[in-house]
């Protein structure tokens, strides 16, 4: 009786002990065998070959030209925009810091004044994640400003619910198709090389140009596809699109003339702004932005 209320109590301990390593992370665990012999339990979802993870290191700082004279920027906040100050920032402090003029286009706003009025004072129009179509006079207003110099900036992320097959005529792909640009559905993914998670793909410039100088590679978390335009960053081959799993590179920002579009918003916010790459290219979009010929 005694030598079995010591197995039974050995046997508790052993696997006692086991859950705890096991939720403490170790890798290998060492178990008792005949005698006082040991051998290790090897976890294999805990060892280093099996983190796929490749975390990037957050340095560096937003730097953009601070000898452009001061300009002034209108970020859309009236078509219900999936946009507050604070989830971009990184961007807003950064323009105010190089002295440019930053004013948010508030529903207050659009009941005083409308957004071909608020554009005719304004040098670049950014508009993020509109759920509210604008109007056939807005968009011919919008693209008048481009055609006179003004710079566009269309910045647009998957749909909080999106559905398999969900469709990507949204009203960013509208406002966006006059400048013959758009955004596909769903959102990106990468099993098999990501940052920290398999939603956060990274995308490395096409072509060296004034928007991808000093770029080597970004990360973009949940973005979705840009199509149409000329493409400057896109994803690696092993990159998905959650509506249709196919494999292939993705372009995340393109440009056409004097609009870009970017399919992440999450890059301009703080979490993903010093991540890889990501403050160099928001220092970039920042000179795009304020270097126009209005």
């Amino acid at each position: 009786m005694e030598l079995r209320d010591a197995a039974l109590k050995a046997g508790v301990f052993v696997a006692v002990f086991l859950v705890v390593a096991t939720l403490t992370g170790l890798g290998s665990i060492p178990v008792p065998v005949d005698g006082n012999e040991t051998a290790p339990l090897t976890v294999q979802s805990h060892q280093p070959e099996a983190i796929l993870a490749d975390s990037s290191a957050e340095a560096g700082e937003i730097e953009p030209d601070a000898t452009a004279s001061e300009k002034t920027v209108v970020i859309d906040q009236s078509h219900n925009n999936s946009v507050a100050p604070g989830d971009i920032s990184p961007l807003v402090t950064s323009l105010t810091a190089a002295g440019h003029d930053v004013q948010f286009y508030t529903d207050a706003m659009a009941d005083r004044q409308s957004l071909g009025e608020t554009l005719s004072d304004a040098d670049a129009f950014v508009v993020v994640a509109p759920n509210d179509q604008y109007n056939e006079s807005e968009r011919r207003r919008v693209e008048q400003f481009a055609d006179d110099g003004g710079r566009v900036l269309l910045v647009n992320e998957p749909p909080r619910q999106a559905a398999r097959g969900a469709t990507a005529s949204t009203p960013m792909t509208n406002l966006a198709g006059a400048f013959g640009l758009g955004f596909d559905g769903g959102y990106l993914y990468d099993l098999r090389e990501y940052d920290t998670n398999h939603r956060a793909v990274y995308a490395t410039p096409t072509s060296e140009t004034a928007l991808t100088e000093g770029v080597d590679r970004v990360t973009a978390y949940t973005a979705r596809p840009v199509v149409g335009g000329s493409s400057l960053l896109d994803t690696n081959e092993s990159t998905a699109l959650s509506t249709t799993r196919r494999q292939a590179r993705y372009s995340v920002l393109a440009r056409q003339g004097n609009a870009v579009a970017l399919g992440d918003r999450s890059l301009l916010g703080p979490d993903y702004a010093y991540t890889a790459d990501n403050e160099v290219l928001i220092g970039n979009l920042i000179e795009f932005l304020v270097s126009g010929s209005r």
